[in-house]
């Protein structure tokens, strides 16, 4: 068995506008209150791994995983989607050559439910006599146009070099290493698959609209979001002859790592996760919440203990969490009380071997030099 690797930094540089901890320090009334909510929320939740008694880490998973479905609305969108069908219509591919490399291009719309639309562009090699390739979701967040950067179409030239300078074009980067990739508009992020927010009722954000009408309606923004990724992959997987099933691979960063760690905790086909940029505690210790309003699944805390009992419904499964050093949306200390929690979890489930986090030298972007040579790894690519 490999040995774990598990890199926790306990002093980093610190770098203009990173959360430090007087950052995240609230007054000394709303702070001892929100200190004592949150972590009273955490100690009580019934179904975390450290409340468990008598059971083992397999069943525990499956009783976490069938509530979490329940937190995030997944129930009650099969349940009002009963009779509903999901479907893809595809446009015809081109063939695009970049740096040498040449692989298909062609745009889909996935319709996950009545009146949906989710477009997403799929990359696919030129076929060299490879039966079986690895699959590749990429999946972006706050981003309007975030599923054109990943698969490199760019609006002009300064689209391109933005992109490019933070490493952003992860479904080109895959596409020429030999995967499928899917990439999808993220519901609520991408302008094409977003509901307007009229009269700024929401602040003028169209993900914290979504988040209210799922709300509303019994459901989460990442809920749906969830639920659009697994319908695209249900299709990859009935109509893409080439994909190995076994190499499944789901990354994001910011929200899309978000997303990536929900959509990996509940859907055992995801072989491989990584999160960019966004695995961390739901809140830090005086309460601070670090993701987007659009994330927040209500009781994630107070029934399953925090963002990071996700790793352990992902373990024995391959977790890669990458953070920037001048990241200045999450803070050193959490991220790192948040690993050493996922450690833990792999570890209770004989995965520790599949584990790793590791620092990024820079800020909130991909990081291929660290996610690539994990990949090969655990895909045992030659």
């Amino acid at each position: 068995m490999r040995p774990a690797i598990l890199i926790l930094l306990s002093a980093l540089p610190i770098a203009a506008g990173q959360l430090t901890p007087e950052r995240l320090r609230y007054p000394d009334r709303p702070g001892t209150f929100l200190k004592g909510l949150h972590q009273s929320a955490v100690t009580g939740a019934p179904y975390s791994w450290q409340n468990q008694q008598d059971t083992s880490f397999e069943h525990w998973q499956k009783r976490a995983r069938k509530r979490l479905r329940e937190l995030i609305g997944l129930n009650q969108m099969e349940k009002n989607l009963a009779d509903f069908q999901p479907s893809v219509r595809m446009q015809p591919e081109k063939i695009v050559t970049q740096d040498g490399h040449s692989w298909h291009r062609a745009k889909g719309v996935l319709r996950p439910e009545p009146e949906v639309e989710i477009p997403f562009w799929m990359l696919t090699p030129v076929n060299n006599g490879i039966t079986q390739r690895p699959l590749a979701i990429c999946a972006h967040g706050h981003d309007t146009d975030g599923w054109n950067t990943y698969a490199g179409v760019y609006r002009d030239n300064q689209h391109r070099d933005t992109t490019l300078a933070k490493d952003g074009d992860i479904a080109v980067q895959a596409v020429k290493q030999g995967y499928v990739c899917l990439v999808p508009a993220t519901r609520g992020l991408a302008a094409a698959a977003a509901i307007p927010d009229l009269n700024g009722r929401h602040g003028n954000r169209a993900c914290r609209a979504q988040l209210i009408h799922s709300l509303l309606a019994g459901r989460t923004a990442i809920g749906e979001r969830v639920w659009d990724v697994q319908r695209l992959l249900d299709w990859a997987l009935e109509n893409l002859i080439q994909i190995d099933r076994s190499r499944i691979l789901m990354t994001g960063n910011s929200g899309g790592g978000v997303l990536t760690a929900y959509t990996a905790a509940l859907d055992e086909r995801v072989t491989v996760a990584i999160p960019s940029c966004s695995f961390t505690a739901a809140t830090s210790r005086t309460g601070y919440v670090f993701h987007c309003d659009c994330c927040v699944v209500p009781g994630l805390q107070s029934e399953l203990g925090g963002f990071p009992e996700l790793g352990g419904l992902i373990a024995p499964r391959a977790l890669l969490t990458v953070h920037g050093k001048k990241d200045g949306l999450h803070s050193h200390d959490d991220v790192q009380r948040a690993m050493a929690h996922v450690e833990h979890l792999f570890r209770a489930a004989g995965g520790e071997s599949h584990f790793l986090f590791q620092w990024g030298e820079q800020g909130h972007q991909f990081y291929p030099e660290r996610m690539w040579p994990f990949v090969t790894r655990e895909f045992d690519i030659d």
